[in-house]
């Protein structure tokens, strides 16, 4: 082998190498690109999980105030059940029926109240959750509980409103029901 010929070849081992070495160095560049985005969605998961803990703790206690407003609303049921049979059953004179009709009107005019009120809060809530990205998963689930919660309150609000005036209306379906009662005893009683 000649000097030309060793000097050839080493010339091509030296170009081969440097290929080999750009080669390696844009392989470890690859490599750490990918390294840094597999990091970066491993804290993206990590956040996502925790985000997905919160909301289910959210969800279980919808469950609860669910479950709780569904008691409520049984019991209501229950309580007006014997109400509707006595009306039912009992003569209503036209001081009943007006007394009733204005109980109505607050019945309605609190309700109405109470839904511009959820309204309000509604609103504010979007507003709120306007400045955050809302193409964020956690965030528009945020916003439906929040929603739910919301609604939730507002229906609370209002069985406890309506169980308020179911009791005005007791106590003066046991008035009306006590001056019948009298007045039927007193009429019994001048016609003998």
């Amino acid at each position: 082998m000649t000097f030309a010929q060793l000097e050839d070849s080493i010339n091509k081992w030296t170009i081969d190498l440097e290929e080999q070495g750009k080669f390696f160095i844009n392989q470890a560049k690859q490599l750490n690109a990918w390294d840094a985005l597999l990091i970066s969605n491993g804290e993206k998961i990590l956040e996502l999980n925790s985000g997905i803990g919160r909301v289910k703790q959210q969800q279980r206690q919808l469950d609860q105030e669910l479950d709780f407003i569904l008691a409520q609303q049984k019991e209501l049921e229950e309580l007006l059940a014997p109400l509707e049979k006595e009306l039912v059953e009992q003569p209503v004179t036209d001081i009943d029926r007006n007394q009733m009709y204005q109980f109505s009107e607050v019945i309605d005019s609190q309700l109405k109240q109470m839904s511009d009120d959820l309204k309000e809060i509604i609103e504010h809530i979007n507003e709120s959750n306007k400045e955050e990205e809302s193409s964020n998963p956690v965030t528009q689930i945020s916003r439906i509980l929040n929603a739910h919660m919301n609604s939730l309150q507002w229906i609370d609000r209002n069985t406890t409103a309506i169980s308020a005036h179911l009791e005005q209306l007791n106590k003066l379906q046991d008035a009306n029901r006590r001056n019948f009662a009298l007045n039927h005893s007193l009429n019994h009683s001048f016609n003998m």
